[in-house]
């Protein structure tokens, strides 16, 4: 989504614009595929920033297209040491409380400190600046004007939430339930963030393949190309600069600036091994602390097992928050499921189970040194996949297994393939206390040549991963004069 987010800004100002895609649908993590007659994404429960004039619609319609979107109102429930809690999304601090009553002041704190940190996450102003943009003086008053207009936010949020929940509560079953909604080692402000907007956010009508769907239907409106089935073998380099690609097929497509939405680790094996700044580039890389990679289970359930109102399920132990995410397994791993809505011509319902199961698990899930995969990794996808179905079935009840039309795995190998997305990472680098926010620049260090998406400023999600394309389309325009900020602002203040 940052190269079509960047592709369709640049497309509207009349560039020529060319994105390659090496899959058949484009949109990365936001895609959307078939199995059986039914329509699975892959994990992503709902967004907030898909609320009318909040990012994703802001940028579709400034573009020159839309979606239509859906309300999320389904519950969550937390499976804690085996034991059920609900919490319904228009009473949730009500349903904490009954399911918490003697640590009602604890819940009271939790969630007045995530409600002020989540005022004060959305106090500001426009899009922000690129902290690597600042000067000493602005850093200076950026960080002060923190501490004074944002004192939650600064007192707890850039923390890890462990750390936090340690100190707001000593009952490890509450302090579970608030992990219940991010299954990662994350800085507290990523938890504040998801349960105030519980209730809030929205999900497309036909899934999320219809915000890709519908950023080509506008780019290609703008005079932008897309060719699908194109997978990019090579960075061509021409006295130290960026001229190009060339693709599997032998191909080369040449270009003022080459704008790549893989990881910077693929980006750059893809240059050659000629150019000087190479090594350089990549050894910058070592030492960056990876966001922890992704299981997805993808099941296809009966209609008539009935979730009830829930569209979020969580299983975990009370200990799981402050577990070590790289010694997870099968068997002790926290889960989320998500239930999602039931598309018009979805046969069954789908739900999707993520599974924080690290890249390095079972010997890289039983692969070669290049990821090939054979029968020793089929086998144990298929181990996990019984593993996992049984802890669901177990808890779920209503013969929850027997319901299932289909359960297919994703591994951390899968993601890796399809999105190029690092050792399988779902949102790019760690967002723990100690690597939150060291983010990469949008330029890198070979003249135009330039990175987009959760790797860069201003990072991970959806709306973020579309930021990061409209910054460098900012950039990138700049330099022929234009002002995005500027008309960006404007179109949105004459037409509102």
């Amino acid at each position: 989504m940052g190269g079509l987010s960047a592709g369709n800004f640049l497309a509207k100002y009349n560039k020529k614009v060319l994105i390659l895609e090496k899959h058949s649908i484009p949109g990365g993590l936001v895609t959307s595929f078939k199995r059986k007659g039914v329509q699975f994404d892959l994990g992503i429960e709902s967004l907030y920033e898909l609320k009318e004039g909040q990012t994703i619609p802001q940028f579709l319609e400034f573009w020159g297209t839309t979606i239509n979107a859906q309300k999320n109102t389904g519950d969550i429930c937390c499976f804690i040491d085996g034991k059920r809690y609900d919490f319904r999304h228009d009473r949730l601090k009500e349903d904490f409380i009954a399911a918490f009553p003697n640590n009602k002041d604890d819940v009271n704190l939790i969630f007045d400190i995530n409600e002020r940190m989540y005022i004060e996450m959305n106090s500001g102003t426009g899009a922000p600046k690129p902290p690597y943009e600042m000067n000493l003086v602005e850093l200076m008053k950026f960080g002060i004007n923190n501490f004074i207009k944002k004192p939650t936010f600064m007192k707890y949020g850039m923390k890890d939430a462990s750390v936090v929940l340690d100190k707001l509560t000593q009952n490890p079953v509450l302090r579970s339930a608030i992990y219940s909604k991010g299954i990662f080692p994350m800085v507290y402000m990523a938890y504040a963030y998801r349960f105030n907007v519980i209730g809030k956010d929205y999900y497309p009508t036909y899934g999320m393949q219809a915000i890709p769907d519908a950023s080509v239907q506008s780019f290609t409106s703008n005079g932008g190309i897309l060719k699908l089935k194109t997978e990019v073998m090579e960075i061509l380099i021409e006295n130290g600069r960026a001229i190009g690609v060339r693709t599997k097929d032998g191909e080369c497509y040449y270009a003022g600036n080459v704008i790549s939405n893989a990881s910077p680790h693929f980006t750059y094996d893809l240059l050659p091994d000629s150019l000087t700044t190479k090594n350089k580039m990549k050894q910058k890389l070592e030492g960056k602390e990876i966001f922890p990679s992704i299981c997805a289970l993808f099941m296809s359930v009966k209609n008539d097992y009935n979730f009830e109102n829930i569209s979020c399920f969580s299983f975990l132990s009370s200990i799981n928050y402050k577990d070590n995410h790289k010694n997870f397994t099968p068997e002790n791993c926290p889960i989320e499921m998500v239930v999602y809505p039931k598309k018009p011509d979805d046969i069954y319902k789908a739900a999707v189970a993520l599974l924080p199961i690290p890249y390095e698990y079972h010997n890289y899930w039983e692969t070669s040194v290049k990821r090939e995969r054979g029968e020793a990794y089929y086998k144990l996808k298929d181990e996990v996949t019984d593993t996992v179905l049984s802890r669901l079935d177990s808890l779920l009840g209503n013969r929850f297994k027997d319901s299932l039309t289909l359960a297919e795995l994703s591994t951390p190998i899968t993601f890796e393939r399809y999105t190029y997305s690092k050792n399988g990472s779902f949102m790019g680098w760690s967002i723990d206390a100690k690597n939150y926010g060291k983010f990469l620049k949008q330029k890198t260090d070979v003249a135009n040549l330039y990175l987009c998406g959760q790797w860069v400023f201003p990072g991970f999600g959806v709306a973020g991963v579309m930021a990061s394309g409209y910054y460098l389309a900012k950039d990138l325009l700049k330099l022929d004069g234009i002002d995005l900020e500027r008309d960006y602002k404007n179109y949105f203040m004459q037409n509102n």
